[in-house]
């Protein structure tokens, strides 16, 4: 067993008992981000041989505040906020997927609803919610393991509960009921515009303050069929923009683990992004009656999933398939929470919870690589 097995062990320990998906256990995982941080702290520190044949990373906290030292390893503050911030950011898509999951697997309509776009949507609904809890558990013990301070959002799991068939009635993060779509990424990764190059990419279809859920058990079949759609276009939508927001933080780190952390975690949202776009390949035509239309789309554009090749670097430079945005200003840590923010995703929050973000996102934003 390397190193960093026996470093992590008891975490990874815990983490297994508790990997999949199971409705009815939100609120134990919702506790056991706190209880996995506790345990890598006790697990890691002084986090001796953390990478392989390497010195103590973060021996001597205190040397590497205020210069650079012989152990370039070392976390700097702002790799330290940048963890943070993803931190947060992934409890909170924790918290909107385990709904989607929960809802999915329970509640017979939905997940029938669902079921008419793409039969494997109610699975993945429930394998992405497991990723993104990897991702908050992992990132909260790494920063306690570290030493500093991890994200914790608990207090504001203050947001009721839908009251339908499926759902737990526990305090929730975020909203599903009243959310503006941004349907732009579906323009965008079928042409060579790129939002960093200041090119403005159309809606596909308008999404506006709609739920994306079942909002009582009374609902009829279309108002169901309805929310299942607003649903399939909200979940790439939430990945895409994780998908530019790794690589927009990456060029800012300066810890080597921090930025293997950021390279690996930050593919695995593409993953959910191809998956989730790849099941709207087949979507029909449809009219709910009330303003939602999604617009009868030819054979070749809905078949046209891949990532066109775009503009990027330079306009000297050949087009080149790639994620985008990455630059900060459109995929950065500000940029990331006005997105959310813009999605009305936090209807209802607290205004406490609005400056615990931002300060989050202010901080990351001003993290810079040192040399």
């Amino acid at each position: 067993m390397n190193s960093i097995e026996n470093g992590h062990g008891d975490v990874a320990a815990t983490v297994s008992q508790e990997r999949d998906f199971e409705p009815g256990k939100g609120l134990d995982r919702r506790s056991f981000l706190r209880r996995a941080a506790l345990t890598g702290a006790a697990a890691l520190v002084p986090m001796t041989g953390f990478l392989e044949g390497a010195a103590p990373v973060f021996a001597d906290r205190d040397s590497h505040r205020g210069h650079r030292g012989d152990d370039d390893r070392r976390l700097t503050r702002g790799d330290a906020a940048i963890l943070r911030f993803l931190a947060a950011l992934e409890q909170i898509e924790f918290d909107l997927w385990q709904q989607y999951a929960e809802l999915a697997t329970n509640n017979p309509r939905y997940q029938a609803a669902l079921s008419e776009i793409d039969d494997a949507i109610p699975q993945y609904s429930r394998d992405t919610t497991n990723d993104e809890f990897s991702h908050a558990a992992f990132l909260n013990a790494f920063l306690v393991a570290a030493g500093e301070e991890p994200a914790d959002l608990d207090a504001f799991r203050t947001l009721p509960s839908v009251p339908v068939q499926g759902a737990q009635q526990i305090g929730r993060l975020t909203n599903l009921t009243n959310l503006t779509v941004d349907t732009s990424w579906y323009n965008r990764y079928r042409s060579s515009d790129n939002p960093d190059f200041g090119d403005t990419i159309p809606q596909l279809l308008t999404i506006v303050n709609r739920t994306a859920i079942p909002t009582s058990d009374s609902m009829t079949d279309l108002q169901l069929q309805t929310a299942a759609r607003v649903a399939a276009f909200h979940f790439p939508s939430i990945e895409q923009g994780g998908t530019s927001l790794y690589p927009a933080l990456m060029q800012k780190v300066t810890n080597l683990t921090v930025l293997r952390i950021l390279a690996s975690i930050g593919p695995t949202e593409a993953v959910h992004f191809s998956i989730f776009h790849d099941a709207l390949e087949d979507i029909e035509p449809f009219d709910s009656g009330d303003g939602l239309v999604i617009p009868d789309l030819d054979e070749e554009t809905r078949h046209a999933v891949m990532t066109r090749p775009c503009k990027f670097l330079s306009l000297q430079l050949p087009l080149c398939a790639v994620v985008r945005p990455t630059a900060e200003r459109n995929a950065g840590a500000l940029a990331a929470l006005r997105f959310f923010v813009d999605s009305n995703l936090f209807q209802g929050q607290s205004p406490a919870f609005f400056r615990y973000l931002h300060r989050l996102a202010v901080v990351a934003e001003a993290a810079h690589r040192e040399l």
